[in-house]
């Protein structure tokens, strides 16, 4: 897994001539890898520049905590993805060229890339589709090439924009033309509750993200999580349609920690699949991450809204870009949710204020004093060891 050393990784930018000099008299290329520290492999082109480029003239290194490489001692402290304020990115080669392919990449970093996902937010599946290629690595924003093909697209919006269901979707409560003004229709009405795409979607979800596998064929799998549950579940699925200057703001897909809490699920997977190929305008841009997806029929974009704790990922943030006149723009979405953790008692909670209170105490006094109570502490352990 990527764990640790990606978790506090920060990106440098790699133009001073000695750390250029260091990296050509090496002949390779550092990055981070599955072991949680930073090793050197041989540089080459695909996954294996992910975080860092080879000594190219735009090229950036990750290093874990520090400017200079330091593997043995660096003892970074592990971030969650949800309070990274990070990025490790591929490079601006990498993205103009659609991505760096999985199936092409050295089976080690393919490896440590897979481990990452799977630790901090879903596993996937990653070397069972040839046409998955890696648009960001933190957070992770990946596509995958023919996840439905010509005809269940076509057949998906043919049967979409004869349902006569479409409409401005309700966000927040209530109808939003500044945030939204695109048109969606949920596929369980209007004829659409057992369309052969709809299902496609569903299976082929399962398929990459094993987590869920099996999920549509339960009778609740469409029914929200209750916190403290330990299930998964399958919003129902959407079709949207923008017309030419239709768009949708930025926005994130997950919700604020303390609705998820209410609602006792969290949205921790999106895939959205395009059922056509548009030409100019409608993109997925996503705000921190200069990363940009035009829209291709069959095509799947998918990435992770909240973290493997359910806590929202705001780097995600991302907008459906407006289709320009005289184009139209045609999108499956799916979320993936799950059950938040049990909301503690008031009791519970009482209790976790006061260790938390009593830490902040603790830590306020001089490390001379702590360091004696510690010592203090393991006497008074082994004279009760002895006793029993």
């Amino acid at each position: 897994m990527l764990a640790p050393s990606l978790a506090s990784a920060r990106v440098v930018d790699v133009r001073s001539s000695t750390r250029r000099a260091r990296a050509s008299r090496a002949s390779e290329t550092r990055v981070v890898a599955n072991v949680g520290r930073i090793i050197n492999v041989k540089s080459s082109t695909g996954l294996g520049q992910l975080c860092a480029g080879a000594a190219t003239r735009r090229s950036t290194i990750v290093f874990a905590g520090n400017d200079v490489p330091t593997p043995e001692d660096e003892k970074a402290r592990f971030v969650p993805a949800h309070e990274r304020k990070t990025l490790s990115k591929i490079l601006p080669e990498q993205l103009l060229e659609g991505g760096v392919s999985l199936a092409d990449a050295p089976a080690e970093w393919a490896n440590s890339f897979t481990g990452f996902l799977g630790f901090e937010f879903m596993s996937v599946r990653t070397q069972n589709f040839p046409g998955l290629r890696v648009l960001n690595i933190d957070p992770p924003i990946f596509t995958v090439d023919d996840f439905l093909s010509k005809d269940e697209c076509d057949a998906l919006v043919a049967s979409a924009e004869a349902s006569g269901g479409l409409a401005v979707s309700a966000i927040g409560g209530a109808e939003n033309e500044n945030i939204r003004t695109s048109r969606t229709v949920a596929l369980n009405s209007h004829g659409l509750e057992n369309h052969p795409s709809k299902k496609a979607i569903l299976s082929r979800a399962e398929y990459l993200l094993p987590q869920v596998e099996g999920l549509s064929k339960t009778e609740d799998a469409f029914r929200a999580p209750q916190a403290g549950e330990s299930k998964w579940s399958f919003e129902l699925p959407q079709v949207a349609h923008y017309s030419g200057g239709e768009y949708f703001k930025a926005h994130e897909d997950s919700f604020p920690i303390n609705i998820a809490a209410e609602k006792g699920y969290q949205r921790r997977a999106t895939i959205l699949v395009y059922l056509n190929d548009v030409e100019k305008g409608g993109a997925t841009r996503f705000e921190h991450l200069d990363v940009e997806v035009q829209p291709k029929r069959g095509k799947a974009l998918v990435f992770f809204p909240s973290s493997a704790a359910c806590m929202n990922d705001a780097r995600t943030l991302h907008t459906a870009t407006s289709a320009e006149d005289g184009h139209e723009k045609w999108v499956s979405q799916l979320w993936i949710a799950s059950s938040t953790p049990p909301v503690p008692t008031p009791e519970e909670l009482e209790e976790h204020n006061k260790q938390k209170a009593a830490a902040a105490e603790y830590a306020k006094l001089p490390r001379a004093q702590r360091r004696q109570m510690e010592k203090d502490a393991k006497k008074k352990e082994k004279a009760n060891n002895r006793k029993r």
